[in-house]
């Protein structure tokens, strides 16, 4: 891999990788996408998103846009989007999100709350316009 550039895991460009076989102890801050493989304690903070892989493990504070989890977090979570646990995942601790997806399989033992999202995206996917005139009963069938 070229210095500066970005690997893509899926359809996400992962800026920040912990290697399966690293283990890290601190803050790690990003604007880019983040993804644990390893063993990381501590607080993760990304404007971006969180993978963390299926032998991944997060102990500590995290916050991001989407966090993926095939791997285990204990601690705090916040995702000001989605959280996503598939059917390898394991979360033990407090979890916020705005939308919460759970696989077939998927543990997760704590607390989850669900924040709003930004005043300007509510309501966009269930936007429902209401009928200018009343609605008429439907005649019944001939018997």
């Amino acid at each position: 891999m070229k210095r500066g550039s970005s690997m893509e895991a899926g359809n996400k460009k992962i800026d920040t990788l912990i290697g399966k076989d690293s283990s890290i102890t601190g803050k790690l801050e990003s604007v880019g996408t983040i993804r644990v493989d390893g063993r990381f304690e501590g607080d993760i903070i990304t404007k971006s998103d969180l993978v963390v892989g299926e032998n991944g493990e997060v102990h500590g504070k995290v916050k991001a846009k989407d966090i993926t989890v095939a791997g285990l977090i204990k601690g705090e979570l916040e995702a000001t989007g989605k959280l996503e646990l598939v059917p390898t995942a394991v979360v033990e601790g407090e979890a916020k999100m705005s939308l919460l997806v759970v696989e077939e399989g998927a543990v997760f033992q704590g607390h989850c709350q669900q924040i709003p999202k930004d005043q300007k995206d509510r309501g966009k996917a269930l936007r429902i316009d209401t009928p200018k005139t009343p609605a008429q009963p439907v005649p019944e069938a001939d018997k």
